[in-house]
């Protein structure tokens, strides 16, 4: 018996996209660290792109731009007393062509091309499609994969957010506090390095810096996306919106305030945790249940997070 018509055409249509994400694939994989004479290089199909003279070599980016190969080197202890050499990397990101990502630190003229190898390093350039963290002893520094240069300044950490604008370098003050604070892709101040961290209301393009844990006194703040303070409160604010701050509060139990800016009013809600809705409306997690609670009308309702089939 043969199989039908409409059988062998669905048949061949999966056939066709399995061989297209087959190749698909493999078009993003055409580059492959190789070993040859104790030295790794990496080839495309079979052609060296990245001559085989690194101690190791790790893979160009699925967008085929960078690629991060480095060298052994000896480094001292730090300890004085008790002399022993430990083994560290020494690494240069190259483009397909073989150029060298160059630096140059702030208050600097000359420029940099090697890199330490941290345990970010790797996962950081391959999965980002178009930034490097680049490490030069300790401090961070924000490039493209076109090899433009972002960042300056000394930052101990550079962290990415969920506005595509902004990054959030972390600095360590005098008191080895760590800092955060929030830049501009044209490394322009718009939070000072105050806080503890720092979050976004997208919808409302608010920004919520939290002080908790730098020290005694110290408030969380409101702003606007232009770096504007709108105000500043004692109590944790976890997040906020044009017409609710809404703060959280850790002990004796957790549960949260909603302020209403216009009417001074307070609602207590009990949950653990708490994600913002459009409309003035917030969804909550009390033990095991969630449920919607509307800002303005009270109004509770249940919420099953799982996905309807």
């Amino acid at each position: 018996m043969t199989a039908p018509i409409f059988f062998k055409g669905s048949f061949l249509k999966k056939l066709i996209c399995l061989v297209a994400f087959f190749y698909s694939y493999l078009s993003h994989c055409q580059t492959l660290p190789f070993k040859e004479l104790n030295k790794w290089g990496i080839k495309e199909n079979e052609k060296v792109i990245i001559k085989p003279v690194y101690d190791t070599a790790f893979n160009f980016d699925e967008w085929g731009k960078v690629c991060m190969v480095c060298n052994k080197g000896n480094r001292p202890s730090a300890n004085k007393f008790i002399k022993v050499m430990g083994t560290t990397y020494f690494c240069n990101y190259l483009n397909r062509q073989g150029k060298r990502l160059m630096i140059i630190p702030e208050g600097s003229d000359t420029a940099c091309s090697i890199f330490s190898l941290t345990s970010q390093a790797v996962n950081q350039y391959q999965e980002d499609s178009k930034y490097i963290v680049a490490t030069v002893k300790n401090r961070k520094y924000l490039v493209t994969k076109d090899f433009k240069q972002v960042t300056y300044k000394d930052y101990s950490e550079i962290y990415f957010t969920s506005e595509p604008g902004f990054i959030m370098p972390e600095i360590k003050n005098e008191g080895n506090v760590i800092l955060k604070g929030l830049i501009d892709l044209q490394e322009k101040t718009i939070i000072p390095f105050l806080y503890s961290n720092i979050k976004f209301n997208t919808h409302d393009s608010l920004i919520i810096a939290c002080s908790a844990g730098i020290g005694i006194n110290r408030e969380d703040d409101v702003y606007n996306y232009t770096g504007k303070k709108l105000a500043g409160y004692r109590r944790h604010v976890d997040m906020a919106t044009p017409k609710f701050i809404i703060h959280k509060i850790f002990e004796p139990k957790e549960y949260y305030i909603i302020y209403n800016n216009d009417t001074k009013e307070e609602k207590i809600i009990y949950g653990q945790e708490l994600q913002l809705r459009q409309n003035d409306e917030v969804l909550i997690k009390n033990g095991d249940q969630w449920f919607t609670y509307n800002m303005v009308t009270n109004a509770k309702t249940s919420f099953d997070p799982k996905p309807k089939k």
